[in-house]
């Protein structure tokens, strides 16, 4: 039966010959270590072979060390394996398409379970079934979670063919019954509706996780989770960041030209720049960490086979989750990263990205300048707008898993902190504060009100070295007595234990 060109039929004969040449691998290896042992014999100590495949053979005629041809047993014995598992998963695909299920192409060859439609209908009659379900006095909870392992079983393929089938509405009802997870009036304790928070932000990310990007607008639409806004940030009202001057004209989700590491494997923590949001505090505590433990924060991302990528980050309540983020960013109008980047690399954007998802923070209120303009100042969960102007205790639990440590705000407890290798960040006096004090902001060019820097150093005079979240240049040399003056609410953050 040929599929998109592949011929399932050939293709498992294939697979059988490879698996009848792996049953006579252990007779070959045998023979061929007999005749090089009696020829090394013969040679009266002359090697009977150069080949290094070959040479550990010579003196084991039977058993020994594992080496070719011996070996080839379980290679072809696995590679037969994979050829039959391939073949009927695109059977079973080719099965859903004849059924007018739209799979993803990016799952074709997929080495997983062929798919069984059985569980597909059976989830798309269950979650049908949720429109006007008298789930009875003790409330949703149970039967969400059910629904939640049930696709939690599905393969990424099947679960992708019943995205292709499920109606808009019925998948959007169950978000909206997952994610209101309130139990009603106090008394009524045995009322469990929703799935917790921290649970249904894992259930998202596995759908992401496993969908084909051709299905990932049909989950966007149904979950507003699944992709934070950034319509309420105010570098989209304003169109600039008020406080670095960017400009962020033609505002828009896109792939970035970046790839997720420069380097293999590596993160350059030189190279992090906050770009437009408004979320230094964030951003320098992501920065702090990276600089005192690169391996923690590259430890702390992946991308999966659909290209989503995978972020390692805490909730507000100390949790671990891994949330899974689709690799879109936000762009400018010429494809450039709007939010956080590195130097050619993207994966300060997905840190950034997957703490706007989650942070549980935003109260409103914060002092951004525009108290009580509901434009801007207002309680937000879930978008880029929840993490712009915030406080410098808020960031680092999610970022490391701990809360941070207020430490004494002066120049030695700062340095002692760093010393002790502890990654620290500073916030900056507001301008109304530097005015009541008669102090000059621009006693240093790179200086900023209401922003956080983070500690990289002290230089040969002594001088606290502060880096700005903005990027790479913007350094400032500082004596205690300009700590004193200028910065405030210094933070030490716990990495590892």
């Amino acid at each position: 039966m040929s599929f998109h060109g592949f011929d399932t039929t050939e293709i498992r004969g294939l697979a059988g010959d490879l698996e009848t040449l792996s049953q006579g691998v252990t007779a070959l290896h045998r023979d061929v270590a007999g005749v090089l042992t009696r020829a090394d014999e013969l040679m009266g100590g002359k090697s009977a072979t150069n080949s290094p495949l070959l040479q550990p053979l010579v003196g084991y005629p039977i058993g020994g060390r594992a080496a070719m041809p011996g070996t080839l047993a379980g290679e072809l014995h696995d590679t037969q394996s994979s050829m039959v598992r391939r073949c009927d998963q695109l059977d079973g695909i080719k099965h859903l398409a004849d059924e007018g299920y739209d799979i993803d192409p990016s799952l074709y060859f997929g080495d997983e379970k062929a798919p069984d439609e059985k569980k597909i209908t059976d989830l798309l009659s269950a979650l049908a079934a949720l429109d006007g379900k008298d789930f009875g006095s003790n409330g949703n909870r149970d039967d969400l979670s059910k629904l939640r392992d049930q696709f939690g079983e599905l393969t990424p393929t099947e679960l992708d063919a019943l995205l292709a089938k499920v109606p808009a509405a019925d998948l959007k009802r169950l978000n909206d019954l997952a994610a209101d997870d309130n139990d009603g009036s106090g008394w009524k304790w045995w009322d469990h509706n929703g799935l917790p928070d921290g649970e249904f932000r894992d259930f998202v990310s596995s759908l992401v996780k496993k969908a084909g990007p051709s299905h990932w607008p049909t989950l966007e639409a149904a979950f507003p989770s699944v992709q934070p806004g950034f319509d309420t940030t105010d570098a989209f009202i304003d169109g600039v960041n008020p406080q670095s001057g960017l400009g962020s004209k033609g505002m828009h989700y896109g792939l970035p030209n970046e790839p997720l590491f420069a380097t293999p494997g590596q993160i350059d923590a030189d190279g992090i720049a906050q770009g437009r949001f408004g979320d230094c505090w964030y951003i320098s505590s992501l920065t702090a960490t990276a600089h005192a433990d690169p391996k923690f924060i590259q430890e702390g991302i992946k991308q999966n086979p659909n290209g989503t990528v995978d972020v390692r980050i805490w909730d507000k309540d100390g949790n671990l989750h891994w949330v899974t983020v689709t690799p879109d960013l936000p762009l400018d109008e010429n494809g450039n990263l709007m939010s956080a980047n590195g130097n050619g690399e993207a994966w300060p954007a997905y840190y950034e990205k997957a703490f706007a998802l989650m942070y549980g923070g935003d109260k409103g209120g914060a002092p951004d300048g525009h108290e009580k303009d509901p434009r801007y100042d207002r309680k937000e969960q879930g978008d880029y707008g929840a993490i712009e102007w915030d406080f410098t205790d808020k960031a680092p639990s999610y970022v490391t898993g701990h809360k941070s440590k207020s430490i004494d705000n002066d120049f030695d407890s700062v340095k002692n902190s760093f010393e002790s290798h502890h990654p620290v960040i500073v916030a900056t006096r507001s301008d109304d504060d530097l005015k009541k004090h008669h102090l000059d902001p621009k006693f240093d060019a790179h200086y900023v009100t209401r922003h956080v820097f983070y500690v990289k150093g002290f230089d040969a005079d002594g001088k606290m070295i502060l880096g700005n979240p903005w990027g790479p240049g913007g350094d400032i040399h500082i004596t205690k007595q300009q700590y004193h003056d200028y910065f405030n609410s210094p933070q030490e953050l716990q990495v590892g234990g």
